[in-house]
C-alpha cells in the first residue's frame, strides 16, 4: 500500500518509542486508489529529535520552526512534523502561534477537510474520526469543524477545495458550499502566487468545469473581469450559452494542457465590452485582441510566469483566425513552431465543441487546417527565415549590413512561401541580386 522506504520511517520512529502517522493527502489517495505523489508523516517526536533519530545530513529543517522536518531515508523522501494546534489567524492564511501537541486527534482537528484528517499506520489501521472514508465514497467535500471558522483562518482553503473538487469529483455539502462563497472576499488577502498556484492545479481537474460555473464569484476577487462574462447571453446564432458557460465548457473540453487550459479560461473574456449589435444579431469584433490584452493583464497580476503568460496571449489572439491556404499555414508556422500549432489546434477545437449549434463549418476549417500543417511538416517545407538556403553571412558577402539583412530575408522567406522563388541557394541569391542591388 506504501512504499518501503516510508514503512521503514514508521517504524525507526516507533522503535525510538514515538508514535507515527501518515497523514493527509497521502492517505487521501490510497483511500481513492491512487498512487500518492508525496508522502506527509505526523509524530509526537519534536523537530530535533526527528533530526537526531535521522541524523542531520539526512534532513532538511526548512520548515523546523513549524514543526516539519524534510527527512531522506532509504533513497526516499517524506516530511516528518511534529502534531501540532494553532492559534488564531489574523492574517485569513498564517496562525499567530504554532503550539507542539502529543496526540494525533489534537492533530487531525486543525485540518481542513475531512478526506484529509484521516491518519494511518500500521499499529492501528486507518484512523477516521471525521468520516473522511465515507465522505469520498459518497463524493461530498466537508470540512473538519465549523466551515466558517476553518474558512476565516485559511482563505485559501476555499480554492483547495475548489481543486479538491475539480480533480477528485468532490461536492461541497450545503454548510460547506455555502462558506465557501461567503468567505471568498478574504481571499484578497492571499498572495497571487498561491492563488496562482491553486487556479493552475484546478484547471487540470476533470470536474474544472461544474466548478467554474458553479463559482465564478470567488474566482472573480481575483479576476473581477469574469463578472460581465457570467450572465451575457451572445444573441448569437453562432452561440447558444452565455458567455461564461461557453468559457467553462471550453476549459473543461481542452486536453489537461494547462498552457491550453489557461488560454480558454481567457479566451472571450473580453467579449461583454466588445459587445455590438445590428440586423444579423449580435457580434463581437476583435474580442480576441482585447482578450489577450485582458489576459495578458490578469497574469501579471497573478504573476504567472512570461512563458506561459506569452503564449497565452499568444494562441487568445489568433484563436478567432483559422488559415486556410498553404502560404498562410507556413507564416502561422514559421511565427509559432510546430509545438504551439500543435497547442493552436487544440485551442480551436475546445472552442468549437464547447457550443452545440453550428460546427459543422469550423469542424471542416479545422480538420483542414490540420492536414495543412501536417503536408507542411511531411515535406519539411520552409517555413522561417532559419528554414531559407541562404542566411545573413551571405547577404553579408554581398555587401549588405544591419537591418537590410533582416528585411531582405523576411522578403525572401515572403517569395518563397508564396512560392514564386525555390527554395535553393543559388535561386535566393539570384533574387537578392535582382532585386536589391
Amino acid at each position: 500500500m506504501f512504499p518501503d522506504f516510508i514503512h521503514a520511517m514508521l517504524q525507526k520512529l516507533s522503535k525510538q518509542g514515538f508514535q507515527a502517522y501518515l497523514v493527509g493527502g497521502c492517505v487521501r489517495d490510497v483511500v481513492l486508489g491512487m498512487k500518492p505523489h508525496d508522502y506527509d508523516i505526523a509524530t509526537n517526536a519534536r523537530p530535533e529529535q526527528i533530526i537526531e533519530i535521522f541524523s542531520p545530513e539526512n534532513c532538511s529543517a526548512y520548515g523546523r520552526a513549524f514543526g516539519t522536518v524534510g527527512v531522506y531515508y532509504h533513497n526516499g523522501f517524506a516530511e516528518i512534523t511534529t502534531y501540532r494546534t494553532e492559534s488564531d489567524y489574523t492574517d485569513y492564511r498564517h496562525p499567530n502561534q504554532v503550539y507542539f501537541a502529543d496526540d494525533i486527534s489534537e492533530d487531525l482537528a486543525r485540518r481542513d477537510f475531512t478526506c484529509n484528517a484521516m491518519a494511518w499506520s500500521p499499529a492501528t489501521g486507518l484512523l477516521d474520526k471525521y468520516h473522511g472514508k465515507k465522505d469520498l465514497e459518497h463524493h461530498i467535500l466537508r470540512c473538519v469543524g465549523v466551515p466558517s471558522a476553518r474558512f476565516r483562518e485559511d482563505a485559501l482553503r476555499i480554492l483547495r477545495g475548489m481543486r479538491f473538487s475539480a480533480k477528485l469529483n468532490l461536492k461541497p455539502e450545503i454548510v460547506t458550499h455555502s462558506a465557501m462563497l461567503a468567505g471568498a472576499f478574504r481571499l484578497k488577502y492571499i498572495s497571487a502566487e498561491r492563488i496562482f498556484s491553486e487556479l493552475c492545479n484546478m484547471l487540470m481537474g476533470d470536474n474544472i468545469t461544474e466548478i467554474l460555473l458553479t463559482y465564478p464569484e470567488i474566482l472573480a476577487v481575483w479576476i473581477p473581469e469574469i463578472y460581465p462574462c457570467i450572465a451575457f447571453s451572445q444573441h448569437s446564432k453562432h452561440h447558444d450559452f452565455t458567455v461564461w458557460e461557453h468559457i467553462a465548457r471550453a476549459v473543461g473540453n481542452a486536453p489537461k494542457n494547462l498552457t491550453v487550459r489557461m488560454t480558454m479560461l481567457f479566451h472571450d473574456i473580453a467579449k461583454p465590452a466588445c459587445y455590438q449589435v445590428d440586423s444579423k444579431g449580435g457580434h463581437f469584433k476583435t474580442h480576441a485582441e482585447k482578450s489577450a490584452v485582458l489576459a495578458n493583464a490578469v497574469l501579471l497580476r497573478l504573476k504567472s510566469d512570461n512563458y506561459l503568460r506569452k503564449q497565452v496571449c499568444r494562441l487568445i489572439t489568433l484563436h478567432r483566425t483559422i488559415p486556410d491556404t498553404m502560404p498562410e499555414v507556413r507564416k502561422l508556422i514559421g511565427n509559432i513552431g510546430y509545438e504551439e500549432f500543435a497547442l493552436f489546434l487544440q485551442v480551436l477545437e475546445a472552442d468549437r465543441i464547447s457550443k452545440l449549434i453550428n460546427q459543422a463549418e469550423s469542424d471542416r476549417k479545422i480538420k483542414k487546417l490540420a492536414e495543412l500543417a501536417e503536408i507542411c511538416k511531411n515535406q519539411n517545407l520552409c517555413c522561417s527565415i532559419k528554414d531559407l538556403a541562404i542566411n545573413g553571412n551571405d547577404l553579408l558577402k554581398l555587401g549588405f549590413q544591419g537591418k537590410q539583412i533582416k528585411y531582405i530575408l523576411n522578403s525572401v522567406l515572403d517569395a518563397v512561401i508564396s512560392e514564386s522563388c525555390l527554395n535553393q541557394k543559388q535561386v535566393l541569391l539570384s533574387f537578392v541580386k535582382e532585386n536589391y542591388l
